[in-house]
């Protein structure tokens, strides 16, 4: 093992992990270390006993299990069957994580899955959200005045700029001046739009749903996958072996004992480890590294998440009825909105759904994410979801208790830049350039503004943004412009499969037009 690096990256989590893979392709040294024995640090899929062990040792979680207080034979013979997100979130079919997955290869040794229904769950009753326009024309529930008006909802959202300066909150857009009916704009508002409460700006939530349009039909009849086997941690898993291909050197669970900058360079030891290894610069979650950001404020949001696995699964029949022969979906989301959610509680809750197929879970269990956040610490996790959980509850088709419960809480950084010419904070706020997306993987699309705190749909996506701003940073910003340059000439040249048997005409096919340093360019066997 070398003891000089370029780069070293504290931490696997989702950004640092595919800053590693985009960093190692550009041919830097990069020197990867997580004081964990896994990987994705707040992104980890972690087995039963992995996440009980997390859980007694995080400062705000709370773990109900065993249930009866000892593991039982039969717990321990399940234990690698488990692979529990500790922060779930959904893959959007059209965005830069689809894309960072395909170029990094990572997509072709990750698995997942269409997200099944969509429903949102007020007063114990679940209203399907509709998967597409046969859906809108099939459910009978709706009158033909109420199809006509979703349909002109879902053209609206197609249009680059349609509301695009509409500040009004999209429930009022909506029905204002798209006609819709007070009883379909929770549907709309937060079962489409993934909207976290009803002020929303109706031109971030139009962007939001517009991307979400974008993917519909790319992979299949939804337009958001699941990550099987956890989810996000086996992503961050797939980044760092996608770093490891092109070199980098990952050291996993041994403590830091020193970090300190001497000599114009970084000098880090790790407990258990004889040699001292030197980096040129850092980059890492400032959260890693307290003692670098001075004066950092303290958080102002807290994601509370709830994991809860059951033997019951969702009463569809009950509530929404499948297609005769249909089997039930693996997957499903459910969205608890503000009014129902809890009086005190001004956001909406997601819950996502998983059963065994996802291999999440063992055969005949299913395990059920609840989300939401708060803008204050003195709400824990299970008071801000109780409501939610209740509302779920009501939606399984057998009220038995829960195998295992997980509440935990996760601050969320304030916006604080902690940077210097040395260090790269990878949790700083992602610029938002005036001349086009921030994101070089999508430069096809403009740039989607996230909410205050993203959902279960942003998160990835932002991840990727994250990694790509701290990459320039280090490679160099004065690179970047050939490299949006190139990612927009490949975005101008049609695919050569469009032409193919068409009047005999097969163009060969030509190298991507790349640029000297890219943020994971396409690789060489893509075409374009």
């Amino acid at each position: 093992m070398d003891d000089d690096y370029d780069v070293l990256v504290l931490g696997t989590g989702l950004t640092e992990a595919i800053l590693s893979a985009a960093l190692s392709r550009a041919g830097q040294r990069v020197l990867h270390i997580d004081p964990h024995t896994y990987y994705g640090d707040t992104w980890a899929s972690l087995t039963l006993s992995e996440l009980a062990a997390w859980a007694r040792d995080a400062p705000h979680a709370e773990l109900n299990f065993p249930r009866h207080g000892t593991w039982t034979d039969e717990q321990r013979a399940l234990d690698r069957h488990y692979s529990l997100a500790l922060r779930p979130a959904l893959l959007p079919a059209y965005g830069p994580m689809m894309e960072a997955l395909v170029r990094s290869n990572v997509a072709s040794y990750a698995t997942f899955r269409l997200l099944g229904r969509v429903g949102v769950v007020s007063d114990k009753q679940v209203v399907p959200v509709p998967n597409s326009k046969s859906d809108i024309f099939r459910d009978q529930r709706l009158s033909l005045a109420d199809k006509r008006r979703l349909m002109r909802f879902l053209q609206a959202a197609t249009v680059p700029d349609a509301f695009r300066e509409a500040t009004a909150p999209l429930p009022a857009v909506l029905h204002d001046e798209l006609g819709l009916d007070e009883h379909l704009l929770p549907a709309m508002v937060h079962g489409v739009a993934l909207c976290w409460d009803a002020q929303e700006p109706a031109a971030t939530a139009m962007e939001r749903t517009r991307r979400m349009l974008r993917g519909y039909g790319r992979y299949g009849a939804s337009p958001f996958l699941v990550g099987q086997y956890g989810g996000a941690g086996e992503l961050a898993q797939g980044f760092c072996r996608a770093s490891a291909v092109h070199g980098g050197v990952f050291v996993l669970g041994h403590a830091i004992t020193a970090l300190e900058r001497a000599d114009q360079a970084w000098s880090l030891r790790l407990d258990g480890i004889d040699a001292a290894f030197t980096a040129a610069r850092i980059a890492a979650p400032r959260t890693l590294v307290p003692a670098l950001a001075h004066g950092a404020p303290v958080p102002t949001c807290y994601e509370h998440v709830a994991v809860l696995i059951t033997d019951a699964p969702i009463d569809w029949d009950a509530h929404m009825p499948l297609d005769e022969g249909a089997l039930p979906p693996e997957t499903a989301l459910f969205v608890v909105p503000p009014h129902a959610h809890a009086p005190a509680q001004p956001f909406a809750a997601m819950i996502l759904a998983q059963g065994e197929g996802t291999f999440a879970c063992p055969k005949g269990q299913y395990v059920y994410y609840v989300t939401s956040y708060t803008n204050t610490a003195t709400t824990d996790a299970r008071t801000c979801l109780s409501a939610a959980v209740a509302q779920l509850q009501h939606v399984l088709a057998s009220p038995a208790p829960w195998l295992v419960e997980v509440y935990a809480s996760h601050a969320l950084p304030a916006a604080y830049d902690a940077s210097f010419e040395t260090f790269i904070d990878t949790l700083a706020p992602i610029d938002s350039p005036t001349d086009g997306p921030r994101t070089s993987l999508c430069v096809d699309e403009e740039t989607v503004h996230g909410q205050a705190v993203p959902n279960l749909s942003e998160t990835l996506d932002q991840c990727v943004e994250a990694a790509e701003q701290a990459f320039w940073r280090l490679v160099g910003p004065e690179h970047r412009a050939a490299a949006r340059a190139a990612a927009e000439e490949r975005a101008r040249t049609h695919d050569p499969a469009e032409y193919q048997g068409r009047g005999g005409a097969e163009p060969a096919l030509r190298a991507p037009v790349l640029a000297p340093i890219e943020f994971l360019p396409p690789l060489p066997s893509e075409s374009v």
